[in-house]
């Protein structure tokens, strides 16, 4: 009986599939001599429903990797309701940026909010993987918050070229990209995904001022008009 309802299922599924395919035929045929209208079968018209909101996806997707250039930096901070810091100031002999052709060098960045350092220690010991990847992510807005200052207009941001993140940890830790992902994945949710960004992590002993990360970052700018 199994067998028999196998074969049957399997011949249902055939004259189906030659149903539509007969359809289509008759449909093209229709067509080309200009007749009224022809019916496809249900089968053929949840297929073609189905491709139609596929490439509707796929355009959606193709948008949002898009939006920032369309749209802009600002429309894309202000729809994820980001609000940059004051950026921040050097603590030694040295600028916070230098442009050269397309491309925008930052000095590192620390995670400081209102000029204080937010987050202190060291990976392993006295912060948890978490607490590093919010350090990483603080130090990244004050990179953008450095551009935006550094440009005039943050629209003239294009991409993240290339990402340093330096972790101060002990011996013993290992989970170094997990927590540099706090910075990329900030930089992707802002920027996109289009084009992406290499990346360098490595651990550290000590930072400046007790920081347990630096974000060392390189975009590439529109050309001032």
């Amino acid at each position: 009986m199994k067998s028999e309802a196998r074969l049957l299922g399997s011949c249902h599924s055939d004259r189906s599939m030659l149903d539509v395919v007969a359809s289509r035929r008759q449909f093209l045929i229709a067509t080309a001599s200009g007749a009224a209208t022809v019916s496809l079968p249900k089968v053929a018209v949840a297929e073609s429903e189905w491709e139609s909101q596929n490439s509707n996806q796929m355009k959606a997707n193709q948008r949002m990797n898009r939006i920032t250039t369309k749209d802009g930096l600002g429309s894309r901070l202000s729809e994820l309701g980001i609000v940059l810091p004051a950026p921040p100031t050097p603590l030694g002999a040295y600028v916070e940026s230098s442009d050269t052709g397309n491309l925008l060098f930052l000095s590192g960045t620390l995670p400081v909010v209102n000029r204080k350092l937010a987050i202190a220690g060291r990976l392993g010991a006295n912060l948890s993987v978490k607490e590093g990847q919010e350090a990483a992510r603080l130090a990244s807005l004050n990179a953008l918050a450095i551009a935006k200052e550094h440009l005039g207009d943050i629209d003239r941001l294009k991409k993240l070229v290339k990402l340093t993140v330096l972790i101060a940890t002990t011996e013993q830790f290992t989970e170094h990209a997990a927590v540099a992902d706090g910075a990329s994945d900030l930089f992707v949710q802002i920027l996109g995904h289009e084009g992406g960004h290499v990346r360098l992590v490595y651990g550290v002993y000590s930072l400046p001022i007790g920081a347990p990360v630096i974000v060392d970052t390189i975009f590439e700018i529109e050309p001032e008009h």
